[in-house]
Protein backbone atom coordinates (compact mmCIF):
# COMPACT_ATOMS: atom_id res chain seq x y z
CA UNK A 1 0.00 0.00 0.00
CA UNK A 2 2.85 2.45 1.23
CA UNK A 3 4.38 3.94 -2.34
CA UNK A 4 8.08 3.34 -2.73
CA UNK A 5 10.09 5.88 -0.89
CA UNK A 6 10.79 8.92 -3.39
CA UNK A 7 15.19 8.02 -2.63
CA UNK A 8 17.07 5.69 -1.20
CA UNK A 9 18.45 7.72 2.28
CA UNK A 10 21.03 5.44 2.84
CA UNK A 11 22.36 6.35 -0.33
CA UNK A 12 23.27 9.57 0.51
CA UNK A 13 23.68 8.70 4.81
CA UNK A 14 25.39 5.02 4.72
CA UNK A 15 25.67 5.22 8.47
CA UNK A 16 21.63 5.05 8.43
CA UNK A 17 21.79 1.27 7.03
CA UNK A 18 22.89 0.03 10.62
CA UNK A 19 19.91 2.26 12.28
CA UNK A 20 16.66 0.49 9.88
CA UNK A 21 14.13 -1.02 11.57
CA UNK A 22 10.43 -2.24 10.75
CA UNK A 23 7.40 0.15 11.94
CA UNK A 24 4.00 -2.08 11.21
CA UNK A 25 1.48 0.72 9.48
CA UNK A 26 -1.72 -0.54 10.96
CA UNK A 27 -3.90 0.96 8.11
CA UNK A 28 -6.88 1.10 9.88
CA UNK A 29 -10.46 1.16 7.79
CA UNK A 30 -13.84 1.22 9.47
CA UNK A 31 -15.45 -1.93 9.65
CA UNK A 32 -17.78 -4.58 12.34
CA UNK A 33 -14.50 -5.96 13.94
CA UNK A 34 -14.96 -8.93 16.86
CA UNK A 35 -13.16 -9.92 19.76
CA UNK A 36 -10.74 -12.20 17.51
CA UNK A 37 -9.83 -9.51 15.51
CA UNK A 38 -7.20 -6.78 15.37
CA UNK A 39 -8.88 -3.52 15.47
CA UNK A 40 -9.01 -0.04 16.28
CA UNK A 41 -11.48 0.82 18.71
CA UNK A 42 -13.19 -2.85 18.53
CA UNK A 43 -14.49 -4.99 20.96
CA UNK A 44 -11.60 -6.21 23.30
CA UNK A 45 -11.09 -10.08 23.97
CA UNK A 46 -11.47 -9.60 27.73
CA UNK A 47 -12.41 -13.21 29.75
CA UNK A 48 -15.78 -13.02 31.11
CA UNK A 49 -14.47 -13.12 34.81
CA UNK A 50 -11.98 -10.44 34.82
CA UNK A 51 -12.97 -6.90 36.15
CA UNK A 52 -12.81 -4.43 33.16
CA UNK A 53 -10.30 -1.60 34.05
CA UNK A 54 -11.38 1.75 35.17
CA UNK A 55 -9.84 4.82 35.80
CA UNK A 56 -9.37 5.48 39.56
CA UNK A 57 -9.30 9.64 38.78
CA UNK A 58 -11.59 11.63 41.09
CA UNK A 59 -13.24 14.50 38.87
CA UNK A 60 -12.89 15.02 35.64
CA UNK A 61 -13.10 17.65 33.61
CA UNK A 62 -12.74 19.03 29.84
CA UNK A 63 -12.16 22.14 28.20
CA UNK A 64 -15.76 22.83 27.47
CA UNK A 65 -18.25 20.61 28.09
CA UNK A 66 -18.41 16.62 27.87
CA UNK A 67 -20.32 14.47 25.34
CA UNK A 68 -22.74 12.14 25.83
CA UNK A 69 -21.12 8.60 24.55
CA UNK A 70 -24.08 7.60 22.78
CA UNK A 71 -24.94 10.81 21.11
CA UNK A 72 -21.38 10.70 19.56
CA UNK A 73 -22.08 7.87 18.10
CA UNK A 74 -25.16 8.03 17.06
CA UNK A 75 -24.42 10.63 14.99
CA UNK A 76 -21.16 9.50 13.82
CA UNK A 77 -23.23 6.64 12.31
CA UNK A 78 -25.55 9.04 11.07
CA UNK A 79 -22.68 10.72 8.95
CA UNK A 80 -22.19 13.97 10.55
CA UNK A 81 -20.21 15.89 12.90
CA UNK A 82 -20.82 15.87 16.76
CA UNK A 83 -21.99 19.07 17.98
CA UNK A 84 -22.20 18.50 21.86
CA UNK A 85 -24.54 17.91 24.58
CA UNK A 86 -24.96 17.70 27.51
CA UNK A 87 -26.42 17.69 31.13
CA UNK A 88 -25.35 19.57 34.16
CA UNK A 89 -24.36 16.49 36.13
CA UNK A 90 -21.87 15.65 33.42
CA UNK A 91 -20.11 18.36 33.06
CA UNK A 92 -17.69 17.98 35.53
CA UNK A 93 -18.35 14.36 36.76
CA UNK A 94 -16.89 12.36 39.75
CA UNK A 95 -16.47 8.64 40.10
CA UNK A 96 -15.15 5.99 38.54
CA UNK A 97 -15.07 6.00 34.77
CA UNK A 98 -14.63 2.59 32.42
CA UNK A 99 -11.96 2.65 30.09
CA UNK A 100 -12.09 2.36 26.64
CA UNK A 101 -10.81 0.29 23.83
CA UNK A 102 -8.34 1.41 21.79
CA UNK A 103 -6.19 -0.83 20.01
CA UNK A 104 -6.14 -4.49 19.90
CA UNK A 105 -3.23 -6.27 17.83
CA UNK A 106 -3.08 -10.17 17.97
CA UNK A 107 1.15 -11.72 17.17
CA UNK A 108 0.01 -13.49 14.22
CA UNK A 109 -1.24 -10.11 12.26
CA UNK A 110 1.92 -8.68 12.89
CA UNK A 111 4.81 -11.13 11.97
CA UNK A 112 6.88 -8.00 11.41
CA UNK A 113 6.54 -6.79 15.27
CA UNK A 114 8.67 -7.99 18.09
CA UNK A 115 7.46 -5.80 20.90
CA UNK A 116 5.45 -8.53 22.53
CA UNK A 117 7.20 -9.13 25.88
CA UNK A 118 8.09 -13.38 26.64
CA UNK A 119 5.21 -15.92 26.19
CA UNK A 120 2.61 -13.11 25.15
CA UNK A 121 1.09 -12.45 21.83
CA UNK A 122 -1.47 -10.10 22.19
CA UNK A 123 -1.38 -6.07 22.62
CA UNK A 124 -4.00 -4.29 24.40
CA UNK A 125 -3.97 -0.64 24.76
CA UNK A 126 -6.98 1.54 26.21
CA UNK A 127 -7.49 4.57 27.67
CA UNK A 128 -9.75 6.84 29.93
CA UNK A 129 -11.94 9.33 27.20
CA UNK A 130 -10.99 12.45 29.56
CA UNK A 131 -7.70 14.99 29.88
CA UNK A 132 -5.62 14.06 32.69
CA UNK A 133 -3.97 17.10 33.89
CA UNK A 134 -0.36 16.74 35.22
CA UNK A 135 -1.14 18.96 38.08
CA UNK A 136 -4.64 17.32 39.16
CA UNK A 137 -3.47 15.35 42.21
CA UNK A 138 -7.18 13.80 41.93
CA UNK A 139 -5.95 11.31 38.78
CA UNK A 140 -3.16 9.75 37.12
CA UNK A 141 -1.04 10.86 34.85
CA UNK A 142 0.54 9.76 31.47
CA UNK A 143 2.84 12.24 30.69
CA UNK A 144 0.75 14.99 29.49
CA UNK A 145 -2.53 16.70 29.01
CA UNK A 146 -4.78 13.94 27.31
CA UNK A 147 -5.99 10.38 27.81
CA UNK A 148 -4.81 8.36 30.75
CA UNK A 149 -3.28 5.47 29.05
CA UNK A 150 -3.27 1.48 29.73
CA UNK A 151 -1.55 -1.15 27.84
CA UNK A 152 -2.01 -5.16 28.37
CA UNK A 153 -0.18 -8.13 27.27
CA UNK A 154 -1.84 -11.87 26.76
CA UNK A 155 -1.48 -15.01 25.60
CA UNK A 156 -4.55 -16.00 23.29
CA UNK A 157 -4.36 -19.29 24.21
CA UNK A 158 -5.21 -18.62 27.77
CA UNK A 159 -8.44 -16.54 26.42
CA UNK A 160 -10.81 -19.17 26.31
CA UNK A 161 -14.04 -18.55 24.50
CA UNK A 162 -16.61 -16.46 26.49
CA UNK A 163 -15.86 -12.76 26.74
CA UNK A 164 -16.81 -9.41 28.67
CA UNK A 165 -19.39 -7.12 27.40
CA UNK A 166 -17.79 -4.08 29.04
CA UNK A 167 -19.52 -1.38 30.85
CA UNK A 168 -19.15 2.28 28.89
CA UNK A 169 -18.96 5.66 30.11
CA UNK A 170 -21.74 8.11 30.26
CA UNK A 171 -19.94 10.85 28.65
CA UNK A 172 -16.47 11.90 26.95
CA UNK A 173 -14.09 14.47 27.12
CA UNK A 174 -14.22 14.92 23.34
CA UNK A 175 -15.81 13.28 20.56
CA UNK A 176 -12.10 12.44 19.21
CA UNK A 177 -11.53 10.28 22.16
CA UNK A 178 -14.08 7.48 20.79
CA UNK A 179 -12.06 5.41 18.32
CA UNK A 180 -14.40 4.74 15.36
CA UNK A 181 -14.29 0.36 15.30
CA UNK A 182 -12.01 -0.48 12.38
CA UNK A 183 -10.32 -3.49 11.10
CA UNK A 184 -6.42 -3.79 10.48
CA UNK A 185 -4.93 -3.73 7.33
CA UNK A 186 -0.58 -4.48 8.47
CA UNK A 187 1.87 -3.23 6.39
CA UNK A 188 6.01 -3.10 7.41
CA UNK A 189 7.66 -0.31 6.42
CA UNK A 190 11.63 0.28 7.02
CA UNK A 191 12.17 3.83 9.03
CA UNK A 192 14.84 5.59 10.16
CA UNK A 193 15.80 7.99 13.34
CA UNK A 194 15.22 11.41 14.03
CA UNK A 195 18.37 13.04 13.03
CA UNK A 196 19.14 14.40 16.13
CA UNK A 197 19.17 10.41 17.86
CA UNK A 198 22.62 10.23 15.80
CA UNK A 199 24.35 13.63 17.47
CA UNK A 200 24.49 17.04 16.46
CA UNK A 201 26.99 16.56 13.57
CA UNK A 202 24.93 14.32 12.23
CA UNK A 203 21.81 16.28 12.33
CA UNK A 204 23.55 19.11 10.98
CA UNK A 205 25.02 17.16 7.66
CA UNK A 206 20.94 16.29 7.20
CA UNK A 207 19.99 19.90 7.10
CA UNK A 208 22.30 20.84 4.84
CA UNK A 209 21.27 18.32 2.67
CA UNK A 210 18.10 18.85 2.60
CA UNK A 211 18.85 23.11 1.83
CA UNK A 212 21.40 21.69 -0.91
CA UNK A 213 18.35 19.33 -2.36
CA UNK A 214 14.84 21.41 -1.51
CA UNK A 215 15.79 24.66 -0.92
CA UNK A 216 13.77 27.38 -2.45
CA UNK A 217 15.24 28.95 -5.18
CA UNK A 218 14.38 32.92 -4.24
CA UNK A 219 15.13 32.08 -0.63
CA UNK A 220 17.66 29.47 -0.01
CA UNK A 221 16.67 29.26 4.19
CA UNK A 222 13.78 28.32 3.40
CA UNK A 223 13.65 24.23 2.37
CA UNK A 224 11.15 21.19 2.85
CA UNK A 225 12.50 19.16 5.73
CA UNK A 226 12.23 15.88 3.65
CA UNK A 227 14.02 14.03 5.71
CA UNK A 228 11.29 14.00 8.30
CA UNK A 229 8.74 14.19 5.87
CA UNK A 230 9.33 11.35 3.75
CA UNK A 231 12.80 9.38 4.90
CA UNK A 232 12.05 8.78 8.26
CA UNK A 233 9.41 7.53 9.96
CA UNK A 234 5.94 6.89 8.56
CA UNK A 235 2.57 8.88 9.96
CA UNK A 236 -0.17 7.30 10.99
CA UNK A 237 -1.23 4.37 13.22
CA UNK A 238 1.72 1.96 13.69
CA UNK A 239 3.41 -0.38 15.79
CA UNK A 240 7.19 -0.26 16.37
CA UNK A 241 9.72 1.12 14.37
CA UNK A 242 10.94 4.17 15.22
CA UNK A 243 8.84 7.17 17.28
CA UNK A 244 8.03 9.72 15.31
CA UNK A 245 8.92 13.28 16.43
CA UNK A 246 7.47 16.66 15.39
CA UNK A 247 9.15 20.20 14.58
CA UNK A 248 10.03 20.20 18.19
CA UNK A 249 13.23 18.64 17.96
CA UNK A 250 14.75 15.39 19.42
CA UNK A 251 14.91 15.73 23.25
CA UNK A 252 16.18 12.39 24.04
CA UNK A 253 15.28 9.09 24.48
CA UNK A 254 12.07 8.65 26.74
CA UNK A 255 12.96 6.72 29.80
CA UNK A 256 10.98 5.02 32.35
CA UNK A 257 9.95 7.45 35.52
CA UNK A 258 10.35 4.10 37.72
CA UNK A 259 13.49 2.26 37.10
CA UNK A 260 15.26 4.95 34.67
CA UNK A 261 15.00 2.09 31.94
CA UNK A 262 14.91 3.65 28.20
CA UNK A 263 11.54 3.48 27.61
CA UNK A 264 10.54 0.83 24.40
CA UNK A 265 8.20 2.43 21.87
CA UNK A 266 5.20 0.70 21.35
CA UNK A 267 2.71 2.15 19.16
CA UNK A 268 1.87 5.45 17.42
CA UNK A 269 -2.36 6.50 17.78
CA UNK A 270 -2.75 9.40 15.60
CA UNK A 271 -5.33 12.01 14.40
CA UNK A 272 -4.41 11.46 10.39
CA UNK A 273 -2.92 8.94 8.34
CA UNK A 274 -0.86 11.78 6.95
CA UNK A 275 -0.93 15.55 6.42
CA UNK A 276 0.34 18.21 3.85
CA UNK A 277 4.12 17.09 4.54
CA UNK A 278 3.86 13.53 4.74
CA UNK A 279 1.42 12.93 1.61
CA UNK A 280 4.29 10.77 -0.19
CA UNK A 281 3.33 7.86 1.96
CA UNK A 282 -0.71 7.73 1.23
CA UNK A 283 -1.12 4.71 -0.99
CA UNK A 284 -2.01 6.61 -4.15
CA UNK A 285 -5.48 5.61 -4.50
CA UNK A 286 -6.23 6.94 -1.18
CA UNK A 287 -5.66 10.49 -2.88
CA UNK A 288 -8.41 10.25 -5.50
CA UNK A 289 -12.41 10.77 -5.09
CA UNK A 290 -14.11 13.91 -3.42
CA UNK A 291 -13.20 14.96 -0.02
CA UNK A 292 -15.31 12.59 1.77
CA UNK A 293 -13.86 9.61 0.65
CA UNK A 294 -10.10 11.27 1.13
CA UNK A 295 -11.32 12.04 4.69
CA UNK A 296 -12.44 8.43 5.38
CA UNK A 297 -8.90 7.18 4.29
CA UNK A 298 -6.72 9.73 5.99
CA UNK A 299 -8.89 10.06 9.31
CA UNK A 300 -10.57 6.31 9.59
CA UNK A 301 -10.61 6.24 13.36
CA UNK A 302 -12.02 9.96 14.19
CA UNK A 303 -9.28 9.61 16.93
CA UNK A 304 -8.01 13.69 17.62
CA UNK A 305 -5.41 13.92 19.98
CA UNK A 306 -3.79 17.00 21.15
CA UNK A 307 -3.71 19.87 17.74
CA UNK A 308 -4.37 16.94 15.70
CA UNK A 309 -1.35 15.47 16.63
CA UNK A 310 0.08 11.28 16.87
CA UNK A 311 1.04 9.94 20.62
CA UNK A 312 3.19 8.18 21.24
CA UNK A 313 2.67 5.02 23.55
CA UNK A 314 5.71 3.74 25.82
CA UNK A 315 6.62 0.96 27.94
CA UNK A 316 9.28 -0.04 30.35
CA UNK A 317 11.26 -2.95 29.06
CA UNK A 318 12.45 -4.50 32.41
CA UNK A 319 9.27 -4.62 33.62
CA UNK A 320 4.79 -3.89 32.57
CA UNK A 321 3.83 -2.63 35.79
CA UNK A 322 6.23 0.24 35.93
CA UNK A 323 3.85 3.46 34.68
CA UNK A 324 3.17 3.95 31.13
CA UNK A 325 4.11 7.00 29.25
CA UNK A 326 2.70 8.81 26.50
CA UNK A 327 3.34 11.93 24.67
CA UNK A 328 2.37 13.93 21.63
CA UNK A 329 3.90 14.65 18.62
Amino acid sequence: MTPPRPSDVTSVFPELAVHARTAVRLHPAPANPGPRDSSVGGPLAWPEDEVWPSCPGGRHLTYGQPHRLADVRGERSAGFAHQGRTTPDESSADGVWPLLPVLQVYAHDVPWYDGYPDDTDLLQILWCPFQHMYDDRTAPYNGIAGPWVQVRYRRSADLGDRFLTPPQPVAIGAPGYLPTPCLLRPEPVIEYPHPGALGMEFEGRVEEWERATFADPDDPEEYEPRYSWDLSTAPGWKLGGHEPWNYQGYDGPVRCGTCGSEMRFVAAIDSEEWDGGTESWAPVDFLDGNYSERRQHNEPTDVVVGNHEAMRVFVCPLSTDHPVISDLM
